[in-house]
């Protein structure tokens, strides 16, 4: 059940940001907030004056920028999801700490979908950000990242626009996505 969902809307699957990109976001940050350190240190070495409040300064500011983006990242992942039902794909997505962004397209307006891997590690892991393109170009598309078996679910997304577009007397059969590999999907 997600806010805003409509009377006998059955929700086919619940797509999730992968755990791989909370673990590459915490590296980040780290990699930040370490660097912002260094750099405060390596000018206290330069400003020997002022080098006990740069050292603390440095130590403070790297402190908060790790526990910031830790504490962000987390609660942005946990709060990003994105619902296929049966009438349409929606998806929120934590913008600011105070902000839940919505975006919604139903498949009557929906033209295609496309899945693609950003770099080779993540094709190898199976994954990969998804592209719900509107038939108007004026409206915006629905992207959708971090997604495992992508490719699978773009494929199923494509199924579902098909339907609703040459058979939407079919649309009550299709049966939920189940991420798992071809042939162990029962």
């Amino acid at each position: 059940m997600f806010e805003g969902q409509q009377t006998d809307e059955k929700i086919l699957y619940t797509i999730t940001p992968h755990k791989f990109a909370l673990y590459i976001a915490i590296v980040k940050i780290i990699f930040l907030s370490v660097f912002f350190y260094l750099v405060l240190l390596l000018i206290a070495t330069v400003v020997p004056q002022a080098a006990m409040i740069l050292q603390i300064g440095g130590f403070i500011l790297s402190a908060a920028v790790l526990i910031g983006g830790l504490l962000w990242n987390k609660v942005s992942q946990e709060r990003a999801k994105t619902y296929i039902t049966d009438r349409r794909i929606i998806r929120f997505e934590q913008t600011t700490p105070f902000f839940l962004a919505k975006r919604a397209l139903f498949w009557s307006e929906g033209l295609k979908t496309k899945g693609y891997s950003p770099n080779l590690i993540y094709k190898f892991l199976k994954l990969g950000s998804i592209i719900v393109e509107p038939q108007q170009a004026t409206q915006e598309d629905v992207r959708v990242t971090d997604v495992y078996y992508y490719e699978d679910l773009a494929n199923y997304i494509d199924k579902i626009l098909y339907t609703v577009k040459n058979k939407p007397e079919e649309m009550s059969a299709i049966q939920p996505f189940v991420p798992k590999p071809r042939g162990k999907r029962y």
